[in-house]
């Protein structure tokens, strides 16, 4: 299929009201668990776990008509079943990769055309809505992104892995504040915001603002052949009322890189549009290609530890995942 239909069609359903009101409803849905989970208590794992279990159950976003499919996936790896080491200015430690890996797939008449996801980390506030950020070593792993392997008893693979961060937005931070909501920011941002502060308020939250210009770091992603679809989509983009110059962070949606949301309902319409996470598969021209081999094989990893238990819903998630056509 012609990528200029992929991404004509793509235009028309962002526009619809069906659109819409999914994103909406996706949102809505996370700031009420996220709500419950803060009226009763919940500690920062089980909000996690909240929001896994909301992405996955809403099973992703389904056109008939156009053919389309926006498929969203998260995997809940918090704790010690994700534990890595690397070096850490001369020391070798250990830390959680994350809490949650939020996944997009954008599906075309069967057939996956793109893929982005972002590993996070969670932060629940303070009863002053500040956030502890003295874990300086994991900040420096989500937005660096060293050469690490997992450990005994992790579900990350005893490997070494190196994943280069393109976009700054591979790694990412998810800051839970009351009532129910959160803010994103890519680790790469925060790690600059932060600087050597050990917490950050609310009132350091309009500092995570950039131009989109400091976006525009990700390797053009197309071989030159594609390069006359590539103007095609440019000109569909501009007919559609989308001044943009070319490869701004607004190209088509699913390669734009955004560095931060200030709410759920700013985070979601980012996320389905394509507008978070690392590109680690495009169906034309380059991607992260490591990134793509190490969410393979986790959940291949994933897989077997599902089969050992018989846990029929986890199996289910990951044979789902790598029932996607890619070829």
């Amino acid at each position: 299929m012609p990528i200029k239909e992929v991404v004509e069609r793509y235009l028309q359903l962002i526009k619809t009201e069906h659109f819409a009101k999914y994103e909406k409803d996706f949102a809505c849905q996370i700031q009420l668990g996220l709500n419950e989970g803060y009226q009763k208590g919940f500690h920062e794992p089980e909000m996690v776990s909240v929001i896994e279990g909301i992405i996955n159950k809403l099973d992703g976003l389904s056109i008939s008509v156009n053919r389309f499919r926006i498929s969203t996936k998260s995997i809940f790896i918090h704790g010690n079943r994700s534990q890595v080491k690397f070096e850490y200015y001369g020391q070798r430690v250990q830390r959680e990769l994350g809490d949650l890996i939020f996944i997009l797939s954008v599906i075309y008449n069967g057939r996956e055309y793109f893929e982005k996801y972002t590993i996070s980390q969670f932060k629940k506030d303070d009863d002053k809505l500040r956030w502890n950020l003295r874990n300086k070593e994991q900040i420096y792993l989500l937005s660096r992104f060293p050469s690490f392997r997992g450990v005994k008893g992790s579900i990350i693979p005893i490997r070494e892995f190196n994943m280069p961060n393109y976009s700054g937005c591979l790694g990412s931070f998810n800051l839970l504040f009351r009532p129910g909501d959160f803010i994103y920011v890519s680790a790469s941002l925060l790690e600059r915001v932060a600087e050597n502060r050990k917490s950050i308020s609310i009132a350091n939250i309009s500092k995570l603002w950039e131009p989109w210009s400091c976006y525009c770091t990700y390797p053009i992603p197309f071989d030159w052949h594609h390069i006359e679809e590539l103007f095609f989509s440019c000109r569909k983009l501009w007919r559609h009322g989308m001044f943009i110059t070319f490869f701004s962070p607004y190209f088509i949606g699913i390669l734009g890189f955004s560095h931060s949301a200030y709410n759920i309902h700013e985070f979601v319409n980012k996320y389905l549009r394509g507008n978070i996470g690392e590109l680690t598969y495009s169906d034309i021209g380059s991607y992260n290609t490591p990134a793509f081999d190490f969410l393979q094989e986790l959940l291949s990893a994933i897989m077997k530890k599902a089969q050992k238990k018989k846990k029929a819903e986890l199996i289910n998630f990951v044979n789902e995942f790598f029932w996607l056509p890619i070829w």
